[in-house]
């Protein structure tokens, strides 16, 4: 047998490996897309922590301005930041922005 027919099916297995290689490396569900779908999935885990937080708070708002225990304070506090007025009787101490920084 000569040395080439010889060396032809060790060739054959080097492709068909390199093939299944750079398919497990670049491919849809390779290791290059697991890592993009890693950060995704983290960006959406941050996402949904806001959400949560940002609805917890909404129904602590909700609670307080609801019928059966109205806090009469906190919505005399949030209607005057809403429409920017004050009592006549009131302080206004004005704080530029930079000052606690």
């Amino acid at each position: 047998m000569s040395a080439i027919t010889r060396f032809i099916p060790t060739f054959f297995l080097s492709l068909v490996i390199a093939y299944f290689g750079y398919h497990a490396l670049t491919g849809e569900q390779g290791l290059l897309n697991w890592v993009v779908v890693e950060g995704e999935i983290s960006n959406a885990e941050a996402e949904l922590a806001l959400a949560i937080a940002e609805r917890e708070h909404l129904e602590t708002v909700k609670a307080r301005l609801s019928n059966e225990s109205l806090d009469l304070d906190y919505l005399d506090e949030r209607a005057r930041a809403v429409l920017n007025v004050a009592h006549p009787r009131d302080f206004i101490v004005e704080i530029e922005p930079d000052a606690y920084r």
